[in-house]
């Protein structure tokens, strides 16, 4: 076929979809990926709801699926990059001051097992679905079949900015996440930080410890420098994450 034949080609298709409607037309041009969600209660690690297209994509019952399911549906091959991205993407939100974790969408691909018996490629992103002043309490977690669209079997992991601002791509524990960071409290610092914890005021601490006003304040400012936190709940998050308090 020669290129003005081509063209004509394309042309006469092109009028007869669009005599037939634009949804007819986007049917035959648009690259269509199945797709569906679920919302997961991190406290608990249980899966509170699905979308309707999670059943039709994978042919399981909602009604009865957990995360033990989901965890035993993950290609062998791929569930310890997938364990070791969930830890990095876990050491990254506990390093990331919580207003600003709603910004991050996390991303990364690994295959999973259809009620068939055969596998596709997911890419799973995972957003902050509702939080309190101290840690995100549920995630909204989408799944795109990602199965004709990359054949390659390395699993990626991704922290795309939706701000376009911080994003960090093809994430390895070498490239992005110090270890937890080494510092020494204090025996009068964990007794600040603890009635911090209960909620107490500066001006409660100083009757408390029967310590000036203007100490407990140095000491506040002196555990947000140690420990590189912006604010009061950012640094009570890490240090109870280093199970320090």
């Amino acid at each position: 076929m020669s290129w003005k034949e081509l063209v004509k080609s394309a042309e006469s298709l092109l009028a007869e979809l669009s005599e037939q409607g634009d949804r007819l037309f986007n049917e035959n041009i648009a690259l269509k990926l199945d797709s569906y969600f679920f919302i997961l209660d991190c406290e608990n690690t249980k899966i509170l709801s699905f979308s309707e297209d999670f059943s039709r994509v994978l042919g399981y019952d909602t009604n009865s699926f957990t995360m033990e399911d989901f965890i035993a549906i993950i290609h062998p091959d791929d569930l310890p990059t997938f364990i070791a991205h969930e830890k990095l993407a876990l050491k990254f939100c506990l390093n990331t001051p919580l207003e600003k974790q709603t910004r991050f969408k996390i991303v990364h691909d690994y295959r999973i097992r259809k009620k068939s018996g055969s596998y596709i490629r997911v890419m799973q992103q995972t957003v902050a679905y509702e939080l309190n002043d101290v840690c995100v309490l549920k995630t909204l977690i989408q799944h795109i079949d990602i199965t004709t669209i990359k054949t390659s079997l390395e699993c990626d992991l991704h922290f795309i900015d939706i701000k376009g601002l911080e994003s960090v791509y093809h994430v390895k524990e070498e490239n992005l996440l110090a270890p937890p960071p080494s510092f020494q409290l204090t025996k009068r610092e964990i007794e600040i930080l603890q009635l911090l914890d209960q909620a107490y005021k500066s001006e409660q601490i100083a009757e408390k410890l029967f310590i000036s006003i203007h100490t407990v304040r140095t000491h506040r400012k002196n555990l947000l420098n140690k420990t590189e936190c912006d604010n009061t709940i950012d640094l009570l998050k890490k240090v109870k994450a280093l199970k320090l308090i």
